[in-house]
């Protein structure tokens, strides 16, 4: 039984022994699998985490160097024109403290034509993109795209191998070009731990901006690799992939010896537990510190650059702003601390919750708005937006640039384009070495020219031949001494033709004040040289007759006096006045008075020596001056025959015939005169003494004729202060409807209550006053007497109008108009109530200004009537154009009704008024017979001694008024 025991203990023993060895066998197998898949993980997490801080370092040197391009970007696309200088000096200070960039370089059109350093890079300069095999492809993706772009490892012609970022500039006229970053290509990945990393094969691979997989770095062939860890890098501009395994490779299933006892055993697994766990640990912490300074370094870079910039979360609260952004938005960290991107809108076409939405789910968004500062200006911006992830955290990571100048600039720019383009002026451009490098439209339509046959010639090719002899030199030591030169020159047109333009040229400095061109703005004034000679022709030259006119003639009478006063000799002066012209300037119109005019200049040349000057003083006045002669009677045998000459008919177009004759006054020098003012007015005096003769003779001037001037004189001055003596006073007649017997208005008649010669009427002196002008002065007080007496009836309820006669100076110029017009202003009163009569004759002597004032009077309300309508020529022709209200019948016809001899004349009046629908008066009515028969004829405005003869106002307000 102890056998059994024993053997049963045995088996026992065995069978412990065999379970247990089978147990340790089956844990030790188990073991060695477990820790055999264990180390195999442990080992890929460790590389997965040495791949993922070789990952971190070079995504940090990917985009820490690479983001440089938008700020270059933006800077170049404000400042188009940048040359080298000015691209080092930025990119130099961009790069002060960057590592790994061989150079930054911008090919405007393709073509790199700025780099930055130069040394070293010098053979990339002229690279053109399109022609570059290697590049070409992957420039012009960057431009279509519109984003940034990452090509290499690319050979580069300066030496070496490099990344190149790209980006395209736009701005207003296009694509400007390219701007590009390139990368030292083991720089980049020895900085990023690759090179020197001896415990991983590792293979960079990545898709190009056209989806075709690039090779990037290996250290090892890829028949190689099994089964790596893969890690990506997502960029703004493309996707790399980062795959990985042990130098020494993967671990595999093996057994451990079991001889050295379990707890041996155990005790070295739990050791190597421990450690591995510590190595876990540290490990983590390696992660983490690197992460920490990964995001330590973009603190930095985000707090110290000196773009604004801002991180904004989902819900557009500004999460941080960067130094730059709390001076530029001019808030402090506080303030910004609860404020979101909202807030800094001023407009609706900003970032909206749809905006920022989008913005999360693209890789890079951009727009342009309005944000309103602290202080509440409002600028014009760009926002770059590029989603980031952070702590878990989805946010938006913003550059914010100011474009308010760019816009500015870019009106500015606009405007002068336009005015470049469409201004009527031509302008030329040149450079500092005044070739020309520019030219607007105007410039070819004015010299012929196009500008591909004047660029990088000089301007004076166009004036060849045409300029005084250092001229140019003298221009440009104005140009140096002023800046800016003006004035007249000749310049030859494409087809030979020489014309005169006036040219402005100034200088145009850059910012350093060096001149870099020169602007010249030119216009041609032929037109107004032509004018200027032709307005002073007409100034001393009569336009109808080509004589001289009075300032001309007074110039030669001038020099004539001068000469015969120093040479003691004599000259004599011969006025001649038309006879008759009036009567067929009035009957045939103005334009055969023209033509009449024209050939009485003809006859009088016809008879003049080529010593004799002959000129026109105005109107029928002319005027001759003759120095060599001898005794008085030369001179009357001359007027004598100018005036047979006159006497005999001229034909005019059409052979109708008229007859004129001509008065004569001459005056002599020294004897009559002793300047050439007083020898003109003495011949005029003596012509007027020939007029009062009868006409068609001659008269030498005396001192009768002057006394009888002086008298005329003596008169106008006695007019001037009788207005202000208060010595004028208004005769009032009355005008009467005959159907109804009522006094409907007056004429007011002036009278001069002379303190010497008694009472005169204007028989006495408006003939003197018309012609010493002092007539103005008459009127000026009669306008205002006018008015003052329908102010006064107004007022007292009554509605009577008041005519009185205007002379025709009166329509010479403005002066009755203003005169009428400041006194209805002064005191108001019903202008219907104003009536103001002229012979037709005055309208028709100058009927363009006559026509035109009397108009302008009637549009204000006052009328007008014509007096002694019917004793003219030309009534009928003008009546359709005179601007006119009432027709006066004259007295004349007025007192021939009773023997038959005028009734037709006024029926025919009276009929022609009603046809043109105006009024009609007849004056001069004396008897009851005329009365009854103006009304059978129909007329039923009436006026004369019959009624009332012209009593003063007082009687007459007394009389005819309440």
């Amino acid at each position: 039984m102890r056998s059994q025991n024993s053997t049963k203990n045995k088996h026992h023993v065995s069978w412990w022994y065999a379970a247990t060895l089978a147990v340790l066998i089956a844990l030790t197998l188990m073991a060695d699998f477990l820790v055999s898949r264990w180390q195999r993980e442990v080992q890929t997490s460790e590389v997965n985490q040495q791949l993922g801080i070789l990952r971190a370092n070079l995504e940090f040197e990917l985009y820490t160097n690479i983001e440089l391009i938008r700020g270059a970007a933006a800077y170049i696309s404000l400042n188009p024109e940048i040359d080298q200088a000015g691209f080092s000096e930025y990119v130099s200070r961009l790069l002060e403290q960057r590592n790994n960039i061989i150079n930054i370089a911008g090919a405007r059109g393709f073509v790199i034509n700025l780099i930055y350093p130069i040394e070293g890079n010098e053979k990339a300069l002229g690279l053109d993109y399109r022609v570059s095999e290697e590049q070409r492809e992957s420039a012009f993706m960057a431009v279509s795209t519109g984003s940034p772009t990452l090509d290499g490892p690319v050979n580069l012609v300066q030496g070496g191998v490099g990344f190149i970022a790209r980006l395209p500039i736009i701005n207003d006229d296009g694509v400007w070009g390219i701007i590009s970053v390139v990368l030292d290509y083991e720089g980049v990945l020895r900085n990023a731990g690759f090179t020197d990393h001896a415990m991983l094969d590792i293979v960079i691979t990545g898709r190009d901006e056209f989806g075709k997989l690039v090779e990037i770095y290996r250290t090892v062939d890829e028949s190689q690799f099994h089964q790596p860890v893969n890690l990506s890098i997502k960029l703004p501009y493309g996707e790399w992939h980062l795959s990985a395994q042990p130098s020494e490779g993967w671990v595999t299933f093996k057994l451990h010896p079991i001889f050295w006892g379990i707890a041996f055993i155990l005790s070295i697994i739990a050791f190597y537990i421990i450690q591995l766990r510590q190595y876990n640990l540290l490990l983590q912490e390696e992660k983490l510190q690197a992460l920490t300074e990964s995001e330590e370094k973009f603190r930095q870079f985000f707090s110290d650059h000196a773009v604004v910039m801002l991180i904004v979360s989902e819900s557009g609260e500004i999460v941080d702003a960067n130094e730059a952004a709390l001076e530029y938005y001019g808030y402090s960290a506080a303030q910004f601390d609860g404020m979101s991107i909202f807030d800094l809108q001023a407009n609706s076409k900003g970032l909206t919750s749809v905006k920022l939405s989008d913005a999360m789910q693209h890789s890079s968004t951009r727009f342009e708005t309005k944000h309103q500062l602290a202080n509440n200006d409002i600028r014009d911006v760009e926002v770059l937006n590029t989603p980031v992830d952070s702590g878990g955290q989805r946010l938006i990571y913003s550059i914010i640039i100011d474009i308010t100048d760019r816009l500015e600039y870019q009106k500015r720019w606009e405007l002068s384009r336009q005015v470049f383009n469409f201004s009527l002026e031509g302008i030329v451009v040149t450079d500092e070495k005044h070739q020309i490098v520019s030219i607007n439209p105007a410039f070819s339509e004015i010299t012929g020219y196009t500008e591909e046959e004047v660029l990088g010639k000089l301007p004076f090719f166009l004036g060849e031949g045409l300029f005084e002899e250092g001229f140019e030199e003298s221009m440009y030591q104005t140009l140096d001494k002023t800046g800016f030169w003006r004035g007249e020159i000749l310049n030859r047109r494409k087809d030979g033709t020489v014309f005169p333009e006036l040219l402005s040229v100034s200088e145009v400095k850059n910012e350093k004040g060096e001149i870099t061109n020169y602007l010249g703005v030119f216009s041609d004034i032929t037109n107004l040289k032509q004018s200027e000679e032709k307005l002073e022709h007409l100034a001393h030259y009569d336009s109808l007759t080509e004589l001289p006119n009075r300032v001309q003639f007074q110039l030669h009478l001038q020099h004539a006096v001068t000469r015969c006063e120093r040479n003691k000799q004599q000259c004599a002066l011969l006025y001649l006045d038309l006879d008759r012209f009036k009567v067929v300037n009035d009957s045939l119109g103005h334009v055969a008075g023209d033509e009449l005019l024209k050939m009485v200049t003809g006859r009088l040349v016809s008879r003049l020596r080529s010593s004799d000057i002959l000129a026109r003083m105005g109107g029928d006045e002319f005027v001759l001056l003759v120095e060599e002669y001898h005794r008085a009677e030369e001179l009357e045998a001359l007027a004598l025959k100018l005036i047979q000459e006159m006497n005999q008919p001229f034909y005019l177009v059409g052979e109708q015939e008229v007859n004129v004759g001509c008065s004569v006054g001459i005056a002599c020098f020294p004897t009559d005169a002793t300047n050439s003012d007083d020898l003109l007015v003495r011949a005029d005096a003596a012509m007027y003494k020939a007029k009062q003769a009868g006409g068609a003779c001659v008269a030498f001037f005396t001192q009768d004729i002057l006394v009888e001037a002086s008298s005329r004189l003596t008169i106008a001055a006695e007019l001037k202060r009788a207005i202000t003596e208060n010595e004028l006073e208004l005769y009032l007649q009355p005008q009467l409807d005959t159907l109804t017997g009522e006094v409907v208005g007056a004429e007011a008649l002036l009278r001069w209550n002379h303190p010497v010669k008694g009472f005169l009427t204007p028989a006495a002196f408006i003939d003197v006053a018309e012609q010493t002008r002092a007539i103005r002065l008459v009127t000026g007080w009669l306008v205002k007497e006018a008015f003052s007496i329908i102010r006064r009836w107004e007022s007292a309820g009554l509605e009577l109008f008041l005519s009185f006669n205007i002379s025709a100076l009166d329509l010479a110029d403005n002066e009755l108009l203003e005169r009428m017009t400041e006194e209805l202003r002064r005191q108001p009163i019903n202008p219907a109530n104003i009536e103001l009569e002229i012979v037709e004759s005055a309208i028709i002597e100058n009927f363009q200004s006559a026509s035109a004032i009397l108009s302008k009077l009637r549009e204000m309300g006052f009328h007008v009537a014509i007096d002694d309508f019917g004793t003219g020529y030309s009534s009928l022709a003008y009546l359709d154009k005179l601007p006119v209200d009432k027709l006066k019948i004259d007295r004349e016809f007025t007192s021939k009704l009773e023997s038959g001899e005028g009734a037709g004349i006024v029926k025919s009046i009276i009929d022609l008024a009603a046809n043109f629908k105006l009024r009609v008066l007849a004056e001069g009515v004396e008897t009851y017979e005329q009365e009854q028969l103006l009304r059978s004829q129909g007329c039923n405005r009436v006026q004369g001694f019959y009624y009332s003869k012209p009593i003063p106002l007082t009687d007459f307000e007394r009389k005819y008024l309440p």
